[in-house]
């Protein structure tokens, strides 16, 4: 009997220890989950601290600043980019107004203006009278080129080399090509001196005709010349002597049957 009553006790001692063990375990998990949640909770819901909320607030003022310094920093390079498009303008009108000065220009001018048959510019800065009568006398000369006159200067071409200013002189040194008036007016003198022999009256306006013939003439050829043209600087503006070096330059060879002519009469 004792060992019957002894065996039950120790199986009710046991699912005691049992039942006690397993209440301990979920007490244990539950408290674990319920210090679980209360972090979660913590993390989410517990507010921020002052020096983070400092902390923050520096940070964006922060970007602020960059952001205003950028803007300035744009604006100002706004302002130095016009002031510099400013000055570039400033220096090439000063440059063009300049350049509008200079006997380069004037030498430029004229022989381009003779090409393109414009009588006004070319007596901007020398007397296209006073160089056309030393082809044609008692020259006449309009608005217009007379179709002679476009004659002389069709094959007329140039190019400046040099330029040298000593005060008010200047010395420009050029290239140029055009017909060979030397052959122009040899054909030329021979066409009236025929005329002469026939006993033929020849007016002035015959005589110009004639000419106008002979520099249309392809087998007279062209000469190249290199001269230096001189100018003087008259009221703050530069004017080309009509000079024998002028004369040579635009009609290559005039001087040659000019000085001739001269040398005849003297004989």
């Amino acid at each position: 009997m004792d060992s019957k009553e002894e065996k039950s006790k120790k199986e009710s001692k046991t699912k005691v220890e049992k039942t006690d063990t397993k209440s301990f375990s979920k007490v244990n998990s539950k408290e674990k989950k319920e210090d679980l949640f209360a972090s979660v909770d913590k993390e989410k819901k517990t507010p921020k601290k002052e020096n983070e909320v400092i902390k923050g607030t520096v940070t964006i003022n922060k970007k602020i600043e960059e952001k205003s310094k950028n803007k300035s920093k744009g604006k100002a390079g706004k302002w130095i980019a016009l002031v510099v498009a400013v000055l570039i303008v400033v220096a090439i009108i000063v440059g063009v107004v300049f350049f509008l000065r200079t006997p380069y220009f004037a030498v430029m001018k004229s022989l381009n203006a003779m090409k393109s048959g414009n009588i006004e510019a070319i007596n901007e800065h020398m007397s296209y009278q006073g160089l056309m009568n030393s082809l044609i006398e008692n020259l006449q000369t309009g608005e217009e080129m007379s179709e002679l006159e476009k004659n002389c200067f069709s094959e007329f071409t140039f190019k400046i080399n040099t330029v040298k200013v000593e005060g008010d002189v200047a010395t420009v040194n050029v290239d140029t090509t055009n017909k060979n008036f030397r052959n122009a007016l040899t054909k030329w003198t021979q066409k009236i001196y025929q005329k002469f022999i026939n006993g033929e009256d020849i007016s002035n306006e015959e005589g110009k005709t004639l000419l106008n013939e002979c520099l249309s003439d392809s087998t007279i050829g062209t000469i190249s010349t290199n001269k230096d043209l001189t100018l003087n600087k008259v009221d703050d503006k530069w004017q080309l002597q009509i000079d024998e070096n002028l004369q040579d330059a635009i009609f290559p060879g005039i001087s040659e049957v000019v000085n001739s002519i001269d040398a005849l009469i003297e004989e």
